[in-house]
């Protein structure tokens, strides 16, 4: 699974889903634009939330019910390459 770093208060986390052709669970947050090295790129191009990734970064994505439309890149004039992951297992956590 990816997680946020630091506790549960810090990170933000909001919830989390099993994404269907891999298998792997996903941390989620509301995106606040201040991600590291990223800052509000993706509120500026329309993405309402940051995934945890393995390796301590994240992905700019609009989670939804049953799908994300996650951003796995960037094209040549900096527009989003996006992807759509079918999800399982989503459940938004109450704070």
């Amino acid at each position: 699974m990816s997680f946020f770093p630091g506790s549960y208060d810090e990170n933000r986390a909001m919830g989390e889903f099993q994404e269907k052709e891999f298998g792997k669970y996903f941390e989620y947050r509301i995106s606040d634009g201040t991600a590291e090295g990223q800052g509000d790129w993706g509120i500026k191009h329309g993405f309402t939330h940051e995934i945890a990734i393995c390796d301590g970064s994240v992905r700019f994505a609009n989670v939804k019910k049953t799908v994300v439309y996650v951003c796995v890149d960037s094209d040549e004039d900096g527009n989003p390459i996006v992807e759509k992951w079918n999800i399982k297992n989503h459940r938004i956590w109450e704070r």
